[in-house]
């Protein structure tokens, strides 16, 4: 515990890496269990932790196989990094903070995105009242009247339309929202001004951000959606897609 009653930066780490044994981790498991401010900080770690499995990680030991001659080294490599990514603690933390919207922070030119490589980009956040904003990766599970967000680069693009299809097939225009066509979008970096909350309809969303040239009709992106969900094609339109996990 730190001076003010909360688990300390050392023992949600030492958590993390079932570190802990004994009293010491019963002990860590009932005030987490408990604490809605340790909660938030543990979702936190958990999450930065994803994101370097994600993220750097894999362009770091790329760039390690590119230089190392010995296959064994490299295995070995591999197999001890993540050990080590709970054991920097605060310096993990720290490097990769830039690349969070929290507080009202807007992302870095490196945070995680889901785009097209050279491309336009989309990264969303969403607003917890128990966990206040965290982002959302296609592994994320958001939850009914979770409030979601977006920023953008066009990479370019004049238009945008951001659409999901839902759990139950239903098709929801968020930006510009309820919108028969996309708005235009300006140059750089862009924050999506309005938030969406969730609906109560569960299971696999599907979100779709469309980047183009000239104005997209919703019915367009509607059926590119319904006869591919998973990968959906508009002609003269560049598509950033991927899934969400919607559950109580």
């Amino acid at each position: 515990m730190n001076a003010r009653g909360h688990l300390s930066s050392e023992t949600i780490d030492l958590l993390l890496m079932s570190a802990l044994t004994g009293d010491r981790q019963a002990e860590a498991k009932t005030h987490l269990d408990g604490c809605a401010l340790c909660q938030k900080r543990w979702s936190e770690l958990n999450e930065d932790k994803a994101r370097f499995e994600q993220f750097v990680f894999p362009r770091t030991l790329q760039k390690l196989e590119q230089r190392l001659a010995v296959p064994s080294l490299v295995e070995r490599l591999r197999a001890g990094w993540l050990m080590l990514v709970p054991a920097a603690g605060a310096v993990v933390v720290a490097s990769l903070a830039a690349a969070v919207w929290l507080g009202g922070r807007s992302p870095s030119d490196d945070a995680p995105y889901i785009g097209i490589k050279g491309g336009p980009t989309l990264e969303v956040v969403a607003l917890r009242p128990e966990m206040g904003q965290f982002p959302v990766k296609p592994t994320t599970v958001l939850h009914p009247k979770d409030k979601i967000r977006f920023v953008v680069n066009g990479a370019g693009s004049k238009y945008l339309m951001i659409a999901s299809r839902d759990g139950a097939g239903a098709f929801t225009v968020y930006h510009p929202f309820g919108a028969e066509q996309s708005a235009a979008v300006d140059e750089g970096r862009v924050e999506i001004p309005r938030s969406v909350e969730l609906d109560d309809t569960l299971g696999s969303e599907r979100l779709v951000a469309v980047f183009s040239d000239s104005p997209i009709s919703a019915s367009a992106v509607k059926t590119a959606l319904d006869s591919s969900p998973g990968d959906p094609k508009i002609e003269k339109a560049r598509v950033v897609s991927w899934e969400f996990v919607k559950a109580k």
